[in-house]
């Protein structure tokens, strides 16, 4: 773009046109949210949305979920590579974690808009649906060592064509899963936000012009990276190698990053990492560059519109056959859930050492993952857990932390739509390490069968506690309880998927974050 329309867009109208641009993607999670059918996109908000250029670059994204964001682009750039003439009313699923999905129950679709007959973006939203089939309800297993096991696999298909859904890939869904009528429900509802998102952006092309968007996009891009240049530009330059640990099935698997701050330029290189795991602790690459992403954007003021101009000076190095870039088949279910959070964890403790005095003490570090199915139909939901603790002030409790950001499902439409008794949801005691500024609480859900059910769970922190940082304690561990209708007590694995029965209670204890700080006396 020439500096001539780069100084037409002058800095009052770019911040409108952000601001009405950024307004369709959230628009679309409105609407996805409420015509979805499941209680995890209705009530957990397991959702999201953004938009994207002709060129697959990322326009704007909603306030959602930064695992499922930052491995956006990924997919864009694989089903554009394979459907290059979409037309008006096509859209396009995939889910297929080495073509830019993140693991399988995330379904992703994607749809063009135009003007004049030109294609000018793409609307994105992904969702994470339930159950996708595979060995165990809520295809989610807790030991898959193949991708198969783990759900359908959809490469970049066509879903909608000239406006019509079309019914091969329906019949793919009331086959291969569980509850099909609530996986269309929410499939229909993703269809239909992507046509709102879309008509938005074409009612903005034509309230404004068709030069006068192609002039926002560039200048908006441009803005962004021209702001995370200088954030970056303004750190001390330096490298720093941190090394952390997932619980693993037999042993504990290192994750070790190297980051390096030179000039503008941001570099995580996790060359060290242990190989690919057999498990499904692997992560995709687009899951990998996502953490990334978002521990970049820890760094930057929460006022740059993220876009692709955020990331042109990021680096991401992961030799392939490794845990954080496996090939495939390789089980990747809860790399996407949890190993996702432990590269953030890494992260942030290598830039610790390059910047003393300004990042947090670890969170729980894992989404603690919880599916149950019972003969038609299935449950999952993620549990809430510690923050760390800053240099400023303690950690919240009972959150969401880093690499997810959805909601819990209340109490009354879990125990209305499911065979499951809500026996406790409370904040767990003395969890949080101490510390100067204490970490955040971790939650206490227990959960009482009303029916036989088949249970997984995919949970980290049961063996290796959130650290505390600057002196300030660790964070408890989590722990998982199987309490029999009998009386008697078994602790479960972080990973493990087994038959419950009538009258047996599942008791999940998620980490707390830990302290900051050494406690003054």
């Amino acid at each position: 773009m020439s500096n001539h329309h780069k100084t037409m867009l002058d800095p009052v109208t770019l911040e409108v046109l952000k601001h009405l641009v950024l307004a369709i993607p959230e628009e679309m999670g409105a609407n996805l949210r409420r015509s979805a059918f499941s209680p995890n996109i209705k009530e957990r908000l397991d959702e999201s949305c953004a938009l994207f250029d002709s060129r697959g670059r990322l326009i704007a994204q909603a306030e959602h979920i930064p695992v499922h964001l930052g491995a956006m682009p990924s997919a864009v750039r694989a089903v554009t590579a394979d459907f290059p003439n979409l037309e008006p009313g096509d859209q396009v699923i995939v889910n297929d974690p080495y073509r830019g999905g993140s693991h399988l129950p995330d379904i992703t679709v994607i749809a063009p808009f135009f003007w004049n007959k030109k294609l000018k973006g793409y609307v994105v939203n992904r969702a994470h649906h339930a159950d996708v089939g595979g060995t165990t309800p809520g295809s989610m297993p807790g030991c898959s060592t193949e991708l198969g096991q783990e759900g359908i696999v959809i490469p970049p298909t066509l879903l909608v064509k000239n406006g019509v859904i079309q019914e091969k890939i329906l019949a793919l869904f009331k086959r291969h899963t569980r509850n099909p009528q609530e996986r269309l429900g929410d499939l229909h509802a993703q269809v239909g936000a992507n046509r709102l998102g879309a008509g938005r952006c074409e009612d903005f092309i034509r309230r404004y012009g068709e030069r006068q968007f192609d002039v926002f996009v560039d200048a908006i891009i441009e803005y962004s990276r021209a702001r995370v240049t200088a954030c970056l530009s303004a750190l001390p330059d330096g490298t720093a190698q941190a090394t952390d640990y997932l619980d693993g099935q037999d042993a504990p698997l290192p994750i070790t990053a190297r980051v390096r701050l030179s000039g503008n330029r941001f570099v995580a290189d996790f060359s060290g990492t242990a190989p690919q795991s057999p498990g499904n602790e692997n992560t995709p690459i687009c899951v990998t560059r996502s953490a990334v992403y978002y521990v970049v954007r820890c760094l930057l003021p929460d006022d740059i519109p993220p876009n692709y101009g955020c990331y042109d000076t990021v680096d991401v190095i992961a030799p392939e056959g490794s845990l954080l870039n496996p090939v495939y088949p390789a089980a990747v279910s809860s790399g996407n859930v949890e190993t996702s959070q432990r590269i953030v964890d890494v992260l942030l403790l290598a830039l610790h050492r390059l910047l003393p005095g300004i990042v947090p003490a670890q969170g729980q570090g894992t989404m603690n993952n919880l599916a149950i199915g019972w003969s038609n139909r299935t449950y999952y939901e993620t549990i809430a857990g510690g923050m760390g603790a800053s240099p400023t002030r303690q950690g919240a409790s009972a959150v969401q932390v880093h690499m997810t950001n959805t909601a819990s499902t209340p109490v009354e439409v879990l125990e209305s739509e499911y065979p499951v008794r809500v026996i406790r949801t409370a904040l767990r005691p003395r969890s949080g390490g101490g510390g100067r500024n204490a970490g955040g609480l971790g939650v206490t859900r227990e959960l009482e069968m009303l029916e036989d059910a088949e249970v997984s769970i995919q949970s980290e922190r049961r063996r290796f506690a959130p650290r505390g940082i600057a002196g300030g304690q660790d964070g408890k561990r989590g722990e998982n309880w199987w309490i029999r209708a009998d009386g008697s007590h078994t602790l479960l694995p972080g990973r493990c998927t087994f038959k419950a029965h009538k009258g047996d209670r599942i008791v999940i204890q998620t980490p707390g974050g830990g302290g900051w700080g050494r406690q003054e006396s």
